[in-house]
């Protein structure tokens, strides 16, 4: 399930146009990934730290059972009395934690847009572990941890997508001048090896390609559009996200990239 707004985003990589933009920003915003919880209610899967939920005190894990006294079944239900109360009005949410019950009071807020909402969630974490994926070029660890006291970037691309194949050369440019100085390029690509392969001589990447089928580590970085870029510090902590391709921001990604650079290594 998508996070939670007036509606729940469905899967699949997709890039919004400026009306879904502005649409979005008359929408309201609890902040939380819901499942079905069994014996009823619906679990918060994820929820944004920061959030109105999360602000809130809603936590992963939580099962909601209630919204403004009407009982819940399914994720549909919270979602539809979201869109109804709209954004700065609030609901009262009746919260299961273990064995015990609250009332937690929430303040919506306008929805921040898919993009934006992935910065707000993802900006200042730990970067997640990445799933199992099949090498297309380079060498790239089994974990991440194992790349810990290197600025990584992460670039999550595919063969169909025009903007993609502009930020290649910025990629291969930065392996090739900051590679010696601790950077880790990592591109992450849903298409199978063998198309992989040929778009990556194709387009001259010069730095580590990866396939992902099964979209498992685009999921668990919550990409949804493509190119999505991740800026990760030498401890392992998300600093930039770029979604889209700006030839001004691959600018300021560089003096980022230079400035994690320049950081000391983390300790023990």
């Amino acid at each position: 399930m998508g996070l939670v707004g007036a509606a729940v985003a469905g899967g699949g990589l997709v890039v919004a146009t400026r009306a879904e933009a502005q649409v979005a920003s008359r929408r309201a915003w609890l902040g939380v990934e819901l499942d079905v919880a069994p014996g009823g209610g619906v679990v918060a899967k994820h929820v944004v730290a920061a959030s109105p939920a999360g602000k809130a005190g809603v936590a992963d894990g939580d099962v909601i059972l209630a919204a403004d006294g009407a009982s819940l079944d399914e994720p549909k239900q919270l979602v539809a009395r979201v869109a109804l109360v709209g954004p700065g009005s609030s609901l009262t949410l009746r919260v299961r934690r273990g064995g015990a019950l609250r009332d937690v009071p929430v303040t919506l807020a306008p929805y921040p847009g898919a993009d934006q909402l992935l910065r707000i969630d993802k900006i200042g974490t730990f970067a997640p572990t990445w799933g199992a994926f099949a090498p297309v070029a380079g060498t790239v660890p089994a974990t991440l941890g194992e790349l810990r006291g290197r600025v990584v970037v992460i670039d999550f691309w595919a063969s169909y997508c025009g903007p993609c194949r502009l930020v290649v050369p910025h990629l291969s440019r930065w392996q090739a001048t900051y590679g010696g100085r601790g950077l880790a390029v990592v591109g992450v690509t849903s298409d199978a090896v063998p198309l992989a392969s040929r778009t990556a001589q194709a387009l001259d990447m010069r730095y580590a390609v990866v396939s992902d089928e099964r979209d498992v580590t685009a999921g668990r970085y919550g990409v949804r559009a493509l190119p999505t870029m991740f800026v990760i510090d030498k401890r392992g902590v998300i600093r930039e996200i770029a979604i889209g391709y700006d030839p001004s921001h691959q600018a300021e990604i560089e003096r980022l990239i230079q400035a994690l650079l320049a950081e000391p290594a983390p300790g023990p």
